[in-house]
């Protein structure tokens, strides 16, 4: 079995080929302002509106498969969050999950957007949990791809982080002492050469400030219906954090793929657009607030 589809109450599952779009989404960027600064966005499509965060390091090229995939059915809005892409670390209001939850909020009302499906790949994961627990009357649903979890995954328990190393990274001479060290690990990690040095610090940063006790009081919180994917092969976050994660967020599908890696919203991108498809399709939705 390649894949498993998880529902409630159930153990039945089914066959899914591992497929990917021929051609990834790469629209060109487009900028708006919150009252912090610009910040970068992609603006895809219509339908029911799908408003991705990506993880560390990341940007919005990161969901362009998957965009490809679910083009045409929904519209798509992927963020650039504060320091990656092309939106500049000064739009950042803070490094907590609260503070980059306010930054896709702050994004979503200068985009006009009320209600929305979220979707958080990573670390992007913590930043949407908490996000739909702030508000819940905006977010119609939220898909967790590789999240990372309650509890340190294996990325994490095998990078150091280090608070007051990253707060001396605003200093030029420690910043560039310290990057090819930061460039190495890296690359260790998995993640590509191309990775911009402000993206490593930034990464680096955000890494620095992670409170995984913030991720597990966003999650004990959520009411919105929750899908959730994971690999089985993935090499930073193993297949127990999406376990604990769908057995305490509320109602939705959970499915583990046994090969898939770390993006699955690249290399699982067709079987992930027709799920979640149908989970829109199925009209499921929180209450209300009020």
């Amino acid at each position: 079995m390649d894949a498993h589809l998880h529902e409630p109450g159930s153990q039945f599952c089914i066959r899914l080929r591992a497929m990917t779009p021929e051609t990834p989404s790469d629209p060109e960027l487009r900028f708006a302002w919150t009252a912090e600064g610009p910040f970068a966005y992609t603006d895809e499509g219509s339908g029911p509106t799908v408003l991705f965060v990506h993880g560390l390091p990341g940007s919005a090229r990161d969901f362009r498969w998957l965009a490809s995939a679910l083009e045409g059915r929904v519209r798509s809005v992927r963020l650039e969050q504060p320091g990656f892409g092309a939106t500049p670390v000064s739009t950042e209001t803070g490094t907590s999950f609260d503070a980059r939850a306010r930054f896709v909020l702050a994004a979503a009302d200068a985009l006009d957007l009320d209600r929305f499906y979220l979707v958080g790949h990573s670390m992007g994961g913590g930043v949407a949990m908490t996000t739909a627990a702030l508000a819940p009357e905006r977010v119609s649903g939220l898909a967790l791809l590789a999240s990372i979890g309650m509890h340190p995954h294996r990325g994490a328990r095998k990078a150091s982080r280090r608070p007051d190393i990253a707060r001396l990274l605003d200093y030029g001479i420690v910043r560039r002492a310290l990057l090819p060290t930061m460039r190495a690990g890296f690359k260790r990690a998995g993640f590509p050469a191309s990775t911009t040095d402000d993206a490593v610090v930034q990464s680096v940063r955000l890494f620095s400030a992670l409170e995984f006790a913030s991720v597990r009081r966003a999650a004990f919180a959520l009411s919105a219906p929750a899908f959730i994917a994971w690999a089985e092969d993935d090499p930073l976050v193993e297949t127990a954090i999406g376990l604990s994660l769908g057995a305490v967020l509320p109602d939705g599908p959970r499915i583990s793929f046994e090969s898939g890696g770390h993006n699955i919203q690249k290399t699982r991108a067709i079987e992930l657009a027709e799920a979640m498809l149908t989970w829109i399709a199925a009209g499921v939705e929180m209450p209300k607030a009020g």
